[in-house]
């Protein structure tokens, strides 16, 4: 798997969600859920081009992402460790949002992708076997 193969996102790293607001009712527009298979696959088939991959949901990036894998740790069994966000809790479903990866490649860049499947599973999934 390739990611020339995902369509590119924006990720919304600012403290608020664009879309949902509290006091007001969520917006109802999908079922999406992060698309692990897809994921671990894309991992396994480029590791030696990458550094960090997160995983969350793109429009609400800084309070629902999480690290999936690095290239000194591998596959992470739960996300975020003590020196990721504090107030983060991850979330990989979304009924308004969209399920996304972040990936630093080992030559410093940095993209972000669109990586989901139609589902309502919201927890992590640890990826090593």
């Amino acid at each position: 798997m390739r990611f020339q193969d995902l369509v590119p996102i924006e990720l919304n790293v600012i403290e608020s969600s664009t879309v949902y607001q509290p006091g007001k009712p969520r917006p109802k527009e999908h079922d999406w859920q992060i698309d692990w298979e897809r994921l671990r696959q894309l991992i396994l088939d480029n590791s030696e081009r990458l550094d960090e991959v997160k995983a969350g949901i793109a429009e609400d990036w800084v309070r629902t992402h999480g690290t999936v894998w690095d290239r000194t740790r591998g596959f992470y069994r739960k996300p975020n460790d003590s020196y990721d966000y504090d107030d983060t809790v991850f979330w990989g479903y979304s009924s308004w949002g969209t399920p996304a990866i972040a990936v630093i490649f080992a030559d410093e860049t940095e993209a972000s992708y669109q990586l989901y499947k139609e589902g309502m599973d919201y927890n992590y999934h640890y990826l090593g076997k």
